[in-house]
């Protein structure tokens, strides 16, 4: 009778280990719904690209940069740190100086480093750029195309820019 009982419990074993392997071949996988960017067209910082009402507005929550700025011996140093969706993303950071060295115009521009797949984890990202302009030289910015506000904070005059601090308080 043990030897019949232990077929039996042997034969019930296989049997679920069958139809387990079964179900698990014929039940069908989710389907991930996600589009590649490839297809869309778009990037996965959306978040910035999307169209805004007003040129300083984006998913109507206006954009504020706030960097440190200093003038030394003619030159405007602007640093800071830029939020980036993911770590595979790049920031390109420029000054561009009107003719007349009135203005100056930050631009910012987040590009996405290869099509392999990426954590979207906030990262910030450090820029730091210079460029010769008057001492009173309106200073704009703008960040993938979008016009933004640009709340600069005055370095001290022994303050290294290479390695500053942004203690906002909001």
């Amino acid at each position: 009778m043990d030897r019949k009982g232990t077929l039996l419990i042997a034969g019930i074993l296989i049997l679920a280990i069958i139809g387990f392997v079964f179900i698990s071949l014929t039940k069908k996988s989710v389907v991930d719904t996600r589009v590649p960017v490839s297809e869309t067209g778009s990037t996965t910082n959306d978040w910035i690209n999307t169209p805004a009402q007003k040129p300083d507005e984006i998913m109507g929550q206006k954009i504020v940069l706030t960097a440190k700025h200093a003038y030394q011996k003619g030159v405007h140093i602007i640093a800071g740190e830029v939020p980036l969706p993911t770590p595979c993303h790049i920031l390109d950071s420029a000054l561009t100086v009107s003719p007349d060295k009135s203005q100056v115009l930050l631009t910012l521009t987040s590009t996405i480093k290869g099509d392999a797949a990426c954590a979207q984890i906030i990262t910030p990202a450090r820029f730091k750029v210079s460029a010769k302009a008057n001492a009173n030289a309106k200073i704009s910015a703008i960040l993938n195309g979008q016009a933004i506000t640009l709340n600069l904070i005055e370095a001290g005059p022994d303050e290294n820019l290479d390695n500053f601090e942004l203690y906002i308080k909001g």
